[in-house]
């Protein structure tokens, strides 16, 4: 979809949709108060006719122009309250260019206009352009490659009405397209077929990343997992023909701020997960080729740091096998050593995503490839446990840290990008549940707390450095469409790390 911006007020631009946002404890928006001068004052009548509550957060409302300006439709587009009456957050704007391009879709409108005039001069103008480019290209995606016909409705060309022209305003939207363009690349690879998106190709797919863009990636392959000594990623893969990776991908920017050490992002890979020998039901098997979201989201937040070139090196990770059941697949009751040294007795081979993690983590703590200088902070991301659900429901990911501030910053970015977390503890009384008769761990809890398990096995590999993990299973994938999110692949992550990376450069 081309994006466009002009500085016009809504009503003047030639288009086929025109969207406006109404905020409820708001006065009438100049923009919706001209719209209804250019429609002889029927807008405002009709609106009030037609609902009780316009303003009501999702509430669209379509209108007719009858050719007395120039774009042939109106849509309202209720956004809820605003800020104590100050200008709408970032998550607001994007819901309604979400909202606006579902409304342009189902009126089949091939253009369609988004109006911001509401929004402030300045710093805040520059940010609600920002935050409607972004909501629109992520509305916008469809999964494409699959189907023998081409898929529904496309609006070809949105407008931005009430646009600023500043450089911030000219930044915002390079970001916004460069945040957009690496979710969207995060949901291609998280929608394939696992017969395709396996953990060579996710190799490659890096190599290829890397490529015109500064960053340089190294793929470890059995061979050299061996000689690392990463005993837990080969048990996991050991059962497919597709044998396991661990993918390092590194920016290194041209010039770097002295204070702003290097920092890792780490995330889980499986391609494909079956459970191995300790086998799922049909029915939780059929969605398992999204348990590589994690990995997805850091190769997605690669590629948009390298297109925005912070001042700081940024290492990404990404653990990769499938996890298929076979004659040499590793059973319950093996006991496997991680590159760290530690042991772990596996009583549930479907507990995988730890074991995979544990060998990335310890690789990323120590430094990676040539044990360069340790980052300062490390976080990962993993469609981890079914129990986040339980906890959290389908709209909030789980975090959990050793480092107070780093969880505390994550959420505060969450609450801005629309990535919504909330913090569970790691409760020490816990650990005893750990405990193995043969080994240092075991790969599962008492049967209770599977998310806060899960996050205190993980910590015992970070050595000690600042670290966050966020289980993401409940909300890496969209049983239904939302706003900016169509139904599949969500992409999750990828702008909350970009955002964190960007802070920590500010550090």
């Amino acid at each position: 979809m081309e994006i466009k911006r002009v500085a016009n007020a809504a009503e003047r631009v030639r288009t086929d949709l025109v969207a406006v946002p109404l905020a409820a404890g708001m006065p009438t928006s100049r923009e919706l108060a001209e719209l209804d001068a250019a429609t002889g004052g029927k807008l405002l009548r009709e609106i009030r006719k037609r609902s009780a509550d316009p303003s009501k957060q999702g509430v669209v409302s379509v209108y007719q122009t009858h050719g007395e300006m120039r774009a042939d439709l109106i849509a309202v587009i209720g956004v809820g309250r605003g800020e104590s009456g100050s200008d709408l957050a970032p998550d607001v704007w994007r819901r309604f260019a979400g909202q606006a391009l579902d409304a342009a879709r189902g009126a089949r409108a091939k253009t369609l206009a988004l109006s911001i005039g509401s929004a402030r001069s300045g710093a805040a103008a520059a940010a609600a352009l920002g935050a409607v480019v972004e909501g629109a290209l992520l509305a916008a995606y469809q999964i494409d490659g699959f189907k023998t016909a081409r898929g529904g409705f496309r609006v070809e060309r949105c407008v931005v009405a009430g646009a600023p022209s500043s450089r911030d305003a000219q930044r915002a939207v390079e970001r916004a397209q460069a945040l957009a363009v690496a979710t969207c690349f995060a949901r291609d690879l998280i929608n394939g077929p696992a017969e395709s998106i396996t953990p060579d190709y996710l190799g490659r797919t890096a190599k290829r990343l890397a490529r015109g863009r500064g960053l340089s990636v190294h793929v470890y392959g059995p061979d050299e997992l061996r000689r690392l000594k990463m005993g837990a990623i080969l048990a996991v893969g050991r059962g497919s023909r597709n044998e396991p990776r661990l993918i390092e991908i590194v920016y290194r920017p041209q010039q770097r701020r002295a204070s702003a050490g290097p920092v890792a992002l780490v995330g889980k890979g499986i391609t494909f997960d079956s459970g191995g020998l300790s086998l799922k039901p049909p029915g939780s098997m059929e969605i398992q080729k999204r348990d590589m979201a994690g990995g997805a989201a850091v190769l997605g937040a690669m590629q948009a740091i390298a297109a925005l070139r912070p001042p700081i090196e940024v290492r990404g990770y990404v653990a990769s096998a499938e996890n298929m059941p076979d004659g040499r697949a590793y059973r319950p009751g093996d006991v496997l050593r991680t590159f760290t040294g530690k042991t772990v007795e596996v009583l549930n081979t479907d507990a995988e995503g730890r074991l995979v993690l544990a060998d990335a983590l310890g690789y990323a703590a120590a430094g990676g490839i040539g044990r360069r200088v340790k980052p300062r902070w490390i976080v990962d991301l993993a469609t981890l446990t079914g129990a986040v659900t339980t906890a959290l429901g389908r709209s909030i990911a789980g975090v959990m840290g050793s480092d107070p501030e780093l969880v505390r910053r994550l959420i505060e970015i969450g609450r801005e990008t629309g990535e919504p977390m909330w913090e569970l503890p790691l409760v020490d009384e816990y650990l005893a549940g750990l405990d193995s008769p043969i080994a240092d761990l075991k790969n599962t809890g008492d049967g209770t707390a599977g998310t806060i398990f899960g996050g205190l096995f993980l910590r015992e590999f970070v050595g000690g450095l600042p670290w966050a993990h966020l289980d993401i299973a409940a909300v890496a994938f969209a049983d239904k469409s939302r706003p900016y999110v169509p139904r599949g692949a969500v992409g999750w992550g990828v702008r909350t790390l970009v955002e964190l990376v960007e802070r920590a450069a500010r550090d």
